[in-house]
């Protein structure tokens, strides 16, 4: 059995990346509109050429990233858990875990820079909810650590 110390640190270790995630929206709604206000940029029309391009590689990236994320994080998993050792489950997961976050959650950052970029377009903030939404659903517990794990047999 995996000692409850070890789930702990590695909750808290994903727990760091999970809000620096978060920590990382605020700081990109702050810049963009920072940039704005000191007249570093104007915001570019959504409906030019430009701007769609923009839009567009937004959209493709929160479409991809979102599940491909999750995915990509459910078969690592399986993997993981064939490992015997608890110590090195355990870091695997970490590691798995911090890129799930990392991929799952970067199209909020791109939709609320897109926002902003775009003039207040309210599709960007709607991709950057989406994403958040996506986020929270990477939330790291203790709980979530031992279902993730268990072996295949156990699961159904």
């Amino acid at each position: 059995m995996i000692k409850i110390m070890e789930k702990k640190d590695v909750v808290k270790q994903l727990n760091r990346v999970y809000y620096g995630m978060m920590a990382g929206a605020v700081l990109t709604a702050a810049l963009m509109y920072y940039l704005i206000m000191k007249d570093v940029f104007s915001p570019i029309d959504p409906m030019s050429g430009l701007g769609q391009v923009i839009q567009s590689i937004i959209i493709f990236l929160a479409v991809v990233s979102i599940p491909l994320g999750l995915y990509l994080f459910s078969r690592k998993c399986k993997k993981i858990r064939a490992i015997e050792d608890e110590t090195e489950r355990l870091q695997a997961y970490l590691n798995a875990g911090r890129w799930r976050i990392i991929v799952v959650s970067y199209s909020m950052l791109t939709g609320i820079a897109g926002y902003y970029l775009l003039g207040g377009y309210q599709s960007m903030i709607w991709i950057a909810a989406v994403a958040a939404i996506a986020w929270y659903f990477t939330k790291p517990t203790e709980r979530k650590i031992e279902l993730e794990l268990l072996p295949d047999d156990d699961r159904y």
